[in-house]
């Protein structure tokens, strides 16, 4: 049997140590926590029978982060596994320690065989002694969940894990709410986590913690301190769970409507919303699924929102609104075009504002989990100026149904909503004569 000598940090030792069916470290950037997972998952590999899973949302990121560590080392740290202590299969994706058991590694994108049964990607299911997943902030809960279920084997004197390693996230995503580490949540049984702090790393170079002592605001809470908190340029950095999330009786709504983004491998998003006598939105019931055919996507339309209330779909959809209204839907495309998401944005950010009674004018239901993740991870990308200025196109499907609905129905009721007017955006736009130039500014063109 291999062995290998090693002297780990002591949170490193912790976490390897510990034998808690569902156990995380987090923490800033440079804390290790990659390098403790590989080595947790090589230890227990090194064990007669084990067959230990190590997994990240895409495969090509763990061959160049935890794998490479295990394999190649990192940096001027030789690798966890000895060269010629192992045989690595890159085809079936395995590295069987030589006298002891093996590693089955894989990226959640590999389809859906791998994704729910932990199988090396050949379509067989396998049984695993322990499953350590890097970066688990970036994967979807669910798929975490299915791939555990592989997690059966007994083997005499190795505990059954589940280990993750992870930066942090807002604290809506899943990791925070399950380990208790968001604002008014508990740990579910079973869940240890340990947090792991860049100046606790005495193999990272002087500068790098120098760099990261220099970060301001959200950067220095998440990268530095290892917080759990939103990202910096937020596109609804003006939400607040403790504001914006409530439970609102249904009798209080006067109409509903529905907000609607078609997708397939994406989430198909059906978001409905209720509307008071006051003209206060509430996002009462969501789904949010994917590859669903379109017979299931009616079914689900046709079950939320009051009989007759009009449901706004992406325009990108023209198949699915079709189809909706043959199926009696009161079914209409959004009204996109130039500027159209700024303008919807705007819309909603002065929704979500206090009123002078104090309320806002936009909650959302608890049960809407993934709408109120997308509130708090929805974010502005960089543009080549520099400035952030732009909305990634990620963690925004229910963000855009409920922006397609609610711009709708603040436009039919004649809602005052500050912010540009998508028409005259598109105006400023379009080219100028040389005259119309002038005009706006003598000086211009001398």
């Amino acid at each position: 049997m291999t062995a290998i000598d090693v002297k780990l940090l002591p949170t490193q030792f912790d976490f390897v140590a510990d034998d808690s069916a569902w156990s995380l470290i987090y923490g800033g950037r440079g804390s290790a926590k990659s390098t403790a997972l590989g080595w947790g998952v090589v230890v227990r590999a090194m064990v007669p029978g084990a067959r230990e899973g190590l997994y990240r949302q895409r495969l090509i990121d763990l061959k160049g982060t935890t794998l490479k560590t295990i394999t190649e080392g990192d940096g001027n740290l030789p690798p966890i596994l000895p060269r010629g202590s192992y045989h690595h299969n890159k085809e079936l994706k395995t590295i069987k320690i030589h006298g002891g058991g093996e590693i089955v590694y894989n990226g959640l994108d590999q389809g859906d065989t791998g994704r729910t049964m932990g199988s090396t990607g050949k379509g067989s299911s396998m049984n695993l002694s322990g499953a350590h997943f890097d970066e688990a902030v970036e994967m979807q809960e669910a798929s975490v969940v299915q791939v555990c279920m592989s997690v059966r084997l007994n083997i005499a004197g190795l505990p059954r894990v589940r280990r993750f390693a992870c930066n942090p996230g807002p604290p809506s995503n899943w990791v925070a709410q399950r380990w208790g580490l968001a604002p008014g949540t508990k740990p579910k049984p079973g869940h240890a986590w340990r947090h792991a702090r860049p100046t606790e790393n005495k193999h990272l170079p002087a500068d790098v913690i120098e760099q990261l002592e220099q970060l301001e605001g959200v950067a220095r809470e998440r990268y530095l301190l290892g917080r759990w908190v939103g990202s910096d340029g937020l596109v609804y950095d003006n939400f607040d769970r403790h504001v914006h999330v409530q439970e609102r009786p249904r009798n209080e709504m006067k109409t509903f409507i529905l907000g609607i983004d078609d997708g397939y491998t994406d989430p198909f998003v059906v978001l409905e919303i209720g509307i008071d006598t006051d003209n206060r939105f509430h996002i009462n019931r969501e789904v949010y699924e994917s590859k669903l055919v379109m017979d299931e996507k009616i079914v689900r339309i046709k079950a939320h929102g009051e009989h007759d209330c009009e449901a706004v779909f992406d325009s990108a959809a023209p198949d699915l609104i079709e189809t909706s209204r043959r199926k009696g839907i009161r079914a209409f495309a959004a009204d996109k075009g130039q500027g159209s998401i700024e303008y919807g944005i705007n819309i909603i950010r002065n929704m979500l504002k206090l009123r002078d009674d104090g309320t806002p004018g936009l909650t959302v239901d608890p049960s809407c989990v993934n709408t109120i993740r997308e509130f708090e991870s929805y974010e502005l990308t960089e543009g080549p100026d520099g400035l952030k200025d732009k909305p990634r196109d990620r963690d925004n499907h229910a963000m855009d149904a409920a922006r397609y609905a609610i711009r709708r129905a603040v436009e039919e009721r004649g809602l005052r909503v500050l912010g540009p007017d998508p028409v005259q955006v598109k105006k400023q736009e379009e080219p100028k004569s040389f005259a119309e130039m002038r005009a706006a500014d003598p000086e211009w063109g001398w």
